[in-house]
Protein backbone atom coordinates (compact mmCIF):
# COMPACT_ATOMS: atom_id res chain seq x y z
CA UNK A 1 0.00 0.00 0.00
CA UNK A 2 2.86 2.41 0.66
CA UNK A 3 3.90 2.15 -3.00
CA UNK A 4 0.68 3.51 -4.52
CA UNK A 5 0.51 7.14 -5.48
CA UNK A 6 -1.21 9.23 -2.82
CA UNK A 7 -2.42 12.18 -4.96
CA UNK A 8 -4.75 12.18 -7.96
CA UNK A 9 -6.17 14.80 -10.31
CA UNK A 10 -9.06 13.63 -12.43
CA UNK A 11 -12.04 14.53 -14.57
CA UNK A 12 -15.38 13.00 -13.54
CA UNK A 13 -18.32 12.55 -15.89
CA UNK A 14 -21.70 12.68 -14.10
CA UNK A 15 -20.88 11.77 -10.46
CA UNK A 16 -21.08 14.21 -7.53
CA UNK A 17 -20.95 17.26 -9.81
CA UNK A 18 -24.07 15.98 -11.67
CA UNK A 19 -22.71 16.80 -15.18
CA UNK A 20 -18.93 16.89 -14.75
CA UNK A 21 -16.29 17.95 -12.23
CA UNK A 22 -12.54 18.42 -11.84
CA UNK A 23 -11.23 16.81 -8.63
CA UNK A 24 -8.20 16.37 -6.39
CA UNK A 25 -7.96 13.25 -4.24
CA UNK A 26 -5.53 12.47 -1.37
CA UNK A 27 -5.05 8.96 0.05
CA UNK A 28 -4.00 8.37 3.67
CA UNK A 29 -2.90 4.82 4.51
CA UNK A 30 -4.36 3.27 7.67
CA UNK A 31 -3.29 -0.37 7.70
CA UNK A 32 -2.79 -3.34 5.42
CA UNK A 33 -5.21 -3.09 2.45
CA UNK A 34 -7.16 -0.17 3.96
CA UNK A 35 -6.85 3.57 3.35
CA UNK A 36 -9.04 6.64 3.60
CA UNK A 37 -9.35 9.31 0.94
CA UNK A 38 -10.23 13.00 1.03
CA UNK A 39 -11.52 14.65 -2.11
CA UNK A 40 -12.32 18.21 -3.21
CA UNK A 41 -13.54 19.37 -6.58
CA UNK A 42 -15.75 21.68 -8.49
CA UNK A 43 -17.28 22.74 -11.75
CA UNK A 44 -19.15 25.58 -13.36
CA UNK A 45 -22.59 25.23 -14.82
CA UNK A 46 -24.71 27.44 -17.04
CA UNK A 47 -28.34 26.78 -16.11
CA UNK A 48 -31.00 26.51 -18.79
CA UNK A 49 -33.17 29.21 -17.16
CA UNK A 50 -30.47 31.84 -16.58
CA UNK A 51 -27.50 33.56 -18.20
CA UNK A 52 -25.46 33.36 -14.98
CA UNK A 53 -22.73 30.84 -14.36
CA UNK A 54 -23.01 28.73 -11.24
CA UNK A 55 -19.80 27.62 -9.52
CA UNK A 56 -20.31 24.38 -7.68
CA UNK A 57 -18.09 22.79 -5.03
CA UNK A 58 -17.91 19.23 -3.79
CA UNK A 59 -16.14 17.33 -1.07
CA UNK A 60 -16.03 13.66 -0.15
CA UNK A 61 -14.35 11.22 2.18
CA UNK A 62 -14.33 7.46 2.24
CA UNK A 63 -12.53 4.18 2.55
CA UNK A 64 -10.48 2.28 -0.01
CA UNK A 65 -10.02 -1.44 0.50
CA UNK A 66 -7.74 -3.68 -1.57
CA UNK A 67 -4.71 -2.80 -3.60
CA UNK A 68 -2.16 -2.11 -4.79
CA UNK A 69 -3.90 -1.54 -8.18
CA UNK A 70 -7.57 -2.40 -7.64
CA UNK A 71 -9.75 -1.09 -4.82
CA UNK A 72 -13.29 -1.17 -3.51
CA UNK A 73 -14.17 2.50 -3.03
CA UNK A 74 -16.95 3.57 -0.65
CA UNK A 75 -17.72 7.00 0.76
CA UNK A 76 -19.95 9.95 1.44
CA UNK A 77 -19.88 13.31 -0.31
CA UNK A 78 -21.48 16.75 -0.32
CA UNK A 79 -22.15 19.03 -3.31
CA UNK A 80 -22.92 22.75 -2.91
CA UNK A 81 -24.48 24.57 -5.87
CA UNK A 82 -23.85 28.32 -5.63
CA UNK A 83 -26.64 29.29 -8.06
CA UNK A 84 -29.33 27.00 -6.67
CA UNK A 85 -30.81 25.97 -3.32
CA UNK A 86 -29.91 22.32 -4.05
CA UNK A 87 -27.46 20.66 -1.66
CA UNK A 88 -26.60 17.04 -2.41
CA UNK A 89 -25.52 14.30 -0.02
CA UNK A 90 -23.98 11.48 -2.04
CA UNK A 91 -23.45 7.87 -0.88
CA UNK A 92 -21.05 5.89 -3.07
CA UNK A 93 -19.66 2.41 -3.52
CA UNK A 94 -17.58 1.43 -6.52
CA UNK A 95 -14.33 0.40 -8.17
CA UNK A 96 -11.01 2.24 -8.37
CA UNK A 97 -7.95 1.33 -10.49
CA UNK A 98 -4.39 2.73 -10.46
CA UNK A 99 -2.09 1.97 -13.40
CA UNK A 100 1.72 1.75 -13.35
CA UNK A 101 2.38 5.09 -15.07
CA UNK A 102 -0.13 7.19 -13.16
CA UNK A 103 -3.38 6.44 -14.98
CA UNK A 104 -6.36 6.30 -12.59
CA UNK A 105 -9.94 5.24 -13.19
CA UNK A 106 -13.09 5.15 -11.01
CA UNK A 107 -16.53 3.69 -11.72
CA UNK A 108 -18.95 4.66 -8.98
CA UNK A 109 -22.63 3.86 -8.57
CA UNK A 110 -24.18 6.25 -6.05
CA UNK A 111 -27.35 7.35 -4.35
CA UNK A 112 -27.96 11.10 -4.31
CA UNK A 113 -30.13 12.77 -1.64
CA UNK A 114 -31.20 16.36 -2.36
CA UNK A 115 -31.96 18.89 0.42
CA UNK A 116 -34.66 20.52 -1.72
CA UNK A 117 -38.10 18.93 -1.92
CA UNK A 118 -39.29 20.51 -5.16
CA UNK A 119 -38.90 19.37 -8.73
CA UNK A 120 -35.09 19.33 -8.64
CA UNK A 121 -32.35 16.80 -9.28
CA UNK A 122 -31.66 14.15 -6.67
CA UNK A 123 -33.19 11.46 -4.49
CA UNK A 124 -32.16 8.90 -7.10
CA UNK A 125 -29.58 6.35 -8.17
CA UNK A 126 -26.76 7.87 -10.23
CA UNK A 127 -23.41 6.89 -11.70
CA UNK A 128 -20.00 8.50 -12.20
CA UNK A 129 -16.91 7.72 -14.29
CA UNK A 130 -13.55 9.30 -13.52
CA UNK A 131 -10.31 9.38 -15.53
CA UNK A 132 -7.14 10.99 -14.28
CA UNK A 133 -3.50 10.99 -13.28
CA UNK A 134 -2.04 9.85 -9.96
CA UNK A 135 1.28 11.08 -8.62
Amino acid sequence: MERIRKNSLYFEILGNGVIYSINYDRIIHLKNKMSIFLRVGGNQYHGKDTDKLSFNFLGATGILYGGPKRFFDTGIGYTHFSGSPDRLIVLTGGYRFYGKKGFSFRATPMYICNSEKGDTFGNCLWFGLSFGYSF
